[in-house]
């Protein structure tokens, strides 16, 4: 499969998503799923299902042998549900299509609709996207070819340019009150920015504004999808393994994940947090 050309037309799903979810804000309501362990609570709308859809039709358009998976599968419509029924593939289109549902409807610009695609034998991204609508600017990577920010969508394409990161780490959630001083007792210190999504928190890495992005218990598809435009930018994603992050396609919590536009930030704050 040509993952460019994949890359380059799947991209306008993601534009549409934007287009719907920001002309809808307001006009839909929250709804309160049943927390998973780990979560104190979690939210979804429809504006996830619809985008999830959005989404899943063009990838048939292009992929229709492709395997599927994300956070809102389950309510996936019977309709669209059974255009991928049955599909056996090396491949798994992974969607999370409203990350940061709490800050889209508190009225923050942080939120992401994100995509990718998993290859189940070796557990890597080969291509990921992450929109973010209200700052108009879409990340992408391609594996061995590289990171790129479009600012419009559709221009002004370039490649990331990976700026030296402080010495910070970032969280979002579900820290262990040890990561602390494990952290700073290795020089780090804590970001106090407060992270209203997990796209959002790891962008920050890729641009170089946040040294390093630690998460706990958060599914895959939360970490996997800007780990290879962190990857494709020179950077290090680590499991709890201390070695490079996979993934498989069910996407379940995964206990550890480190991410840094620095190898040597990763794996220190990995052997501080080991060693504590």
């Amino acid at each position: 499969m040509d993952w460019r050309k994949f890359s380059m037309e799947i991209k306008v799903s993601l534009y549409q998503c934007g287009q719907l979810a920001t002309n809808l804000r307001g006009k839909i309501n929250k709804e309160e799923k049943e927390p998973e362990p780990y979560q104190l609570s979690t939210s979804v709308s429809d504006i996830d299902r619809i985008c999830q859809e959005i989404i899943l039709l063009r990838a048939y358009e292009l992929v229709p042998d492709i395997e599927i998976t994300g956070e809102e599968i389950e309510d996936l419509s019977l309709n669209v549900a059974n255009l991928f029924q049955g599909n056996s593939s090396r491949y798994v289109l992974v969607i999370d299509p409203l990350d940061g549902t709490d800050c889209y409807f508190d009225g923050g610009h942080e939120w992401a609709h994100m995509l990718g695609v998993l290859d189940q034998e070796t557990g890597s991204m080969v291509c990921s996207q992450v929109y973010f609508p209200e700052l108009s600017r879409l990340y992408f990577a391609i594996v061995n070819e590289g990171s790129y920010i479009e600012d419009g969508m559709f221009t002004n394409r370039s490649r990331i340019t990976v700026k030296s990161p402080p010495k910070t780490f970032g969280e979002v959630k579900r820290l262990r009150d040890s990561d602390y001083p494990a952290f700073e007792g290795a020089g780090f210190s804590l970001d106090v920015k407060d992270n209203k999504s997990a796209a959002y928190a790891q962008i920050r890495v890729v641009e170089g504004d946040l040294g390093a992005m630690v998460m706990r218990h958060f599914h895959g598809y939360d970490t996997a999808i800007p780990s290879l435009i962190i990857e494709e930018s020179g950077g290090l994603v680590l499991g709890d393994d201390g070695r490079k992050v996979t993934y498989e396609k069910e996407m379940l919590r995964m206990p550890l994940v480190i991410s840094s536009i620095d190898p040597m930030f990763a794996e220190a704050l990995y052997q501080a947090q080991k060693n504590y």
